[in-house]
């Protein structure tokens, strides 16, 4: 034969087997990251998103009660000297 033992062989073809795990583990890890980075981005875009939707409020002193209270659509506490 050409110097080809079955040692040999067997070393080939370990190699061949390493090789071909190593890229498909390399190609998961990449897949994985992407996955990752893509939910990153989507969260990071509802967040933009919702923060840009939210305005704030100014909160006014209750007279009668002490509690602050949104000054547009504020609802009654309860109280009957309450002014909202």
């Amino acid at each position: 034969m050409l110097g080809l033992g079955f040692s040999k062989l067997v070393l080939l073809v370990v190699v061949i087997l390493l090789v071909w795990y190593g890229y498909k583990y390399v190609a998961r890890v990449e897949e994985v990251r992407q996955a990752l980075r893509r939910a990153r981005d989507a969260a990071e875009g509802r967040k933009r998103a919702g923060a840009a939707r939210l305005e704030a409020e100014d909160m006014v002193k209750c007279r009668s009660c002490g509690t602050y209270v949104a000054a547009r659509g504020a609802s009654r506490c309860g109280r009957s000297d309450c002014p909202w």
